[in-house]
């Protein structure tokens, strides 16, 4: 944002009599919400330019964030008093004031760098030092510039040049986004103005991008739904041939000692034809006679079974294609960014943990993150269940579910284990050590971080790790004999 649109800004607010209670946040936009008002102070922080505002809507999903935490403690309950604009570069600086619990006068800074690419919310005392920031830089990252709680406060040096000239008002914003001047339909206001530049053009213009990404994905799925589609239908129009088949294996059947080995075809009178033509059969050198006649009542089985099979495959896709394409309108009709908001909440609340169901008596369960192993440890798993973890090193848990609480089979004792050691940091190792015991000897200790237990009572056994793929490969192989 241009020096001269932030110092009208600067002039034109007017903070009033607010009380900070906490600060949320939404990707790259922070929100300072007050007790009791309406409007909330939203801070842009994204790279297509710094500035903020007041606004009432509620158009974006703002959440509480933890890396916000000590800002939002610091600050809950302090009155913004100044906000001013630093005479040499984009950076904002608000004073707040709040009484704490010793009942003085506690005075404190939050600077907003609204510098691109560079921007950056610091949180300082009255002494300037740093309390709290958002984008933390070491002596690692910048030799000259620190900014990490504990140090003094210190200007960036750039080279930027500040333009003294007026605002010429009205403002507005034009296609490409940017700030016009004496504008004869524009706002005398600054916050208004920036309000608008925010939803009704960076949100707007990020909506429709993300509308347009949607839709080719889609587009890229009905591509390969319709490919799909033509598949099937020539897979259809082969197995509508289960007649011919049939009729080529009856005849070669019907003159069976005619067939000579070697032959790569053989000529025969059709007798389900009128006149009896003649019909060129093609056969398969490499085969003997009989194999030539079962080859050919293989396809008119394969043809029989799959006919129905296919036809219903062919329904099935038809219908995705047209629910794909009626996505399409509903995306161009919806707020998308909000749509995908929600939907991605709801992936997140999704669990992804690998499952093997064997039968009715067995299922097996592989955590993918420390929060699923805590699910499947804690809560999905009973006391007769079975509990697998390496013994030395950082891995997965894996429960395997006696659903009718039986003995421990060996086959299954074994290929959890592999799971086990295949899903930890010796996934590449042999002879690999891994703990099993029943869940009523694993306990998660109180205030315990997701996926710390401990376990008693357990045995080891040393294997191979083996894949998820490949073990249940194995097991519905061999769970199907018996």
């Amino acid at each position: 944002m241009e020096y001269k649109f932030l110092a009208a800004w600067c002039r034109q607010i007017k903070l009033g009599n607010k009380h900070l209670q906490k600060i949320m946040r939404f990707e790259d936009q922070y929100a300072l919400v007050f007790f009791k008002q309406r409007d909330f102070l939203q801070i842009n922080l994204g790279n297509d330019g710094g500035f903020c505002f007041f606004t009432h809507k509620k158009l974006l999903p703002f959440k509480e964030d933890t890396s916000l935490n000590n800002f939002s403690e610091i600050l809950n309950n302090a009155k913004p008093e100044a906000v001013n604009i630093d005479p040499h570069d984009r950076i904002l600086r608000f004073k707040f004031s709040k009484i704490d619990i010793y009942n003085q006068l506690c005075t404190y800074y939050l600077f907003l760098e609204l510098i691109p690419h560079y921007q950056n919310m610091i949180l300082t005392d009255d002494q300037m030092k740093i309390l709290e920031c958002r984008k933390k830089i070491s002596f690692a990252e910048n030799t000259t510039r620190q900014i990490l709680p504990g140090l003094k406060y210190e200007k960036p040096v750039t080279n930027f040049q500040v333009k003294t000239e007026a605002v010429k008002f009205p403002l507005s914003c034009n296609d490409k986004l940017e700030i016009e001047e004496n504008s004869p339909e524009g706002e005398q206001n600054v916050d208004s103005l920036f309000e608008g530049l925010y939803y009704d053009g960076i949100l707007a213009k990020r909506n429709q991008h993300l509308k347009q990404q949607k839709i080719k994905q889609i587009h890229r799925q009905i591509k390969k739904k319709k490919k799909k589609l033509k598949k099937q239908q020539q897979e259809l129009q082969t197995a509508s041939k289960q007649k011919k088949w049939k009729q080529i294996a009856e005849l070669l059947n019907a003159n069976f000692a005619k067939i000579k080995s070697g032959a790569d075809s053989i000529t025969l009178k059709n007798y389900y034809e009128d006149g009896f033509p003649e019909i060129k059969i093609p056969l398969q050198p490499e085969l003997t006679p009989h194999q030539n006649v079962e080859r050919y009542f293989k396809k008119y089985r394969k043809a029989r079974a799959g006919k129905k099979k296919i036809a219903a495959q062919i329904s099935k896709t038809e219908e995705e294609i047209s629910q794909l394409q009626q996505q399409i309108a509903e995306v161009e009709a919806t707020d998308f960014m909000q749509q995908q908001e929600k939907s991605s909440g709801k992936k997140q609340q999704q669990r992804s943990y690998k499952r093997i169901v064997l039968a009715d008596s067995w299922q097996i369960y592989v955590g993918r993150s420390s929060s699923e192993n805590d699910f499947i440890t804690t809560s999905l798993a009973q006391p007769h269940d079975w509990w697998f973890h390496t013994r030395i090193f950082k891995g997965t848990h894996v429960v395997l579910r006696n659903l009718k609480k039986q003995e421990l089979p060996e086959q299954l004792k074994l290929v959890c284990c592999q799971l086990a050691a295949y899903f930890s940091k010796a996934k590449k190792s042999r002879n690999v050590p891994v703990d099993y015991t029943q869940i009523r000897y694993v306990r998660k200790p109180k205030g315990s971080p997701p996926g710390f237990v401990i376990y008693d009572k357990q045995k080891t056994l040393y294997v191979d790790p083996l894949s998820f793929r490949d073990a249940a490969q194995k097991l519905q192989k061999e769970w199907s004999k018996t």
